[in-house]
């Protein structure tokens, strides 16, 4: 699925807060799904290994449009992070919120 289509999915499907997420990037196609237990998400060292991977979980944005714009452009982003794409800017867990720069 393409990005517009990986966001509807995970809007409508609603995954619950706890669930754990896994989302993928092979070329220009997205997957995602929710893991359970015992699952093996991906081998990095598999020759048909995603180019970039994450899991996560979330309060997923699903009412406010805008909310949701702006919670996918920051989750994408981060995923394309780990592609070498822009370095994403992290702050030490004991650092107050909100952060700026």
């Amino acid at each position: 699925m393409d990005r517009e289509q990986l966001i509807a999915s995970i809007v409508a499907a609603r995954p619950d807060r706890d669930a754990l997420v896994y989302l993928e990037r092979r070329g220009r196609r997205y997957h995602w799904g929710v893991v359970t237990a015992g699952d093996a998400i991906t081998d990095p060292a598999a020759s048909d290994a995603p180019d970039v991977w994450m899991s996560l979980s979330a309060a997923w944005p699903v009412d406010d449009p805008v909310q949701v714009r702006a919670f996918f452009d920051d989750l994408l982003a981060e995923l394309e992070s780990m592609a070498g794409s822009a370095d994403r800017c992290r702050w030490p867990i004991d650092e107050p919120w909100p952060h700026s720069h």
